[in-house]
């Protein structure tokens, strides 16, 4: 791999903060951004040589270079000390693995079924969680961000580049199955982003309805977040996303109110100008670094006490 020069953090060990490779090890969505792509997502970890059931897919997995490149990668996105930038990523080698195994991977498992899998066939086997937090590469690594968070019954399935569309798809498995007490939903970044194709907003709206009608029809209670700020997409500078964000979520604090659901507005915890996330907060516009996690943290409590109420 070729050196790149940056601050070093002090979060770069992974056995001081082994989430980093579990989650790491599994997503690739967060390089969309990067490489000027759209919709890269998680690839799912598997044992080596492991035979699935019959007829059960059979998870893709990256080598241990490519999946060392991504531990790195987001823990130099998660600390607020690093000089982090795109451009000290792309045209690194373990990139064309990562790619070539994507696009494997959205023609086989579009919704990526595979990523939480074998992790939800073991955490059935215990206790049900108390909250699962359902989203895309925001939540996903919001595990490191702030971890303290997912010490208490919290489970994490987000998936990094993920739609409100892909997100319904997996809603059984990954939230339905798991039965939890709540969901905490946040989508729309990757809808805007158009990672999957134009996204409306009416069919935005009837994603967040549908995976509404399918918890609460299994008696879990609903949190909807608002869309992040975000005043541009690396990766798609052709979009100007504040004005839609703004206007959905009046629609999902509306409709939130409307059917006696849990708002969360991390909006404006996370942005000084009402449209973009504010600089101190992120390293690229789009995912907050753990400083932006910390704002999020007390609203996310109190939201989930609401709901367990």
């Amino acid at each position: 791999m070729v050196a790149r020069q940056k601050h070093l953090s002090p979060f770069r060990n992974l056995d001081a903060d082994p989430r980093a490779s579990k989650v790491a090890g599994r997503s690739l969505a967060l390089l969309a951004s990067f490489a000027a792509l759209t919709g890269l997502a998680g690839i799912c970890e598997s044992a080596p040589n492991a035979q699935p059931p019959e007829g059960q897919q059979i998870c893709a997995q990256l080598n241990s270079g490519a999946r060392a490149f991504l531990d790195e990668l987001i823990l130099d996105m998660l600390d607020p000390e690093s000089d982090f930038s795109h451009l000290n990523y792309l045209g690194e080698p373990e990139m064309k693995e990562i790619q070539s195994l994507d696009m494997d991977r959205r023609k086989s498992d579009w919704g990526n079924l595979c990523q939480y899998r074998d992790d939800n066939m073991i955490l059935m086997t215990g206790p049900a969680p108390k909250v699962v937090f359902l989203g895309d590469s925001i939540t996903e690594f919001w595990s490191i961000g702030d971890p303290d968070l997912f010490e208490q019954g919290f489970i994490n399935r987000g998936i990094s580049g993920q739609t409100s569309s892909q997100m319904l798809v997996r809603f059984w498995q990954d939230v339905i199955r798991l039965q939890p007490e709540v969901v905490h939903i946040m989508a729309g970044t990757n809808d805007l982003a158009e990672n999957t194709g134009y996204v409306s907003d009416e069919a935005f709206k009837g994603n967040i309805e549908a995976m509404v009608t399918l918890a609460r029809s299994h008696g879990i209670g609903v949190i909807l977040a608002s869309i992040p700020p975000a005043g541009s997409f690396g990766w798609r500078p052709d979009l100007n996303p504040p004005e839609r964000i703004s206007a959905l979520n009046q629609w999902i604090e509306e409709y939130s109110a409307q059917n006696g659901l849990v708002f969360v507005d991390y909006h404006s915890l996370l942005t000084d100008d009402g449209a973009k996330m504010s600089e101190n907060l992120t390293h690229d516009g789009v995912h907050p670094h753990r400083e932006g996690y910390a704002r999020m943290h007390e609203a996310a409590l109190q939201a989930i006490a609401k709901a367990q109420k």
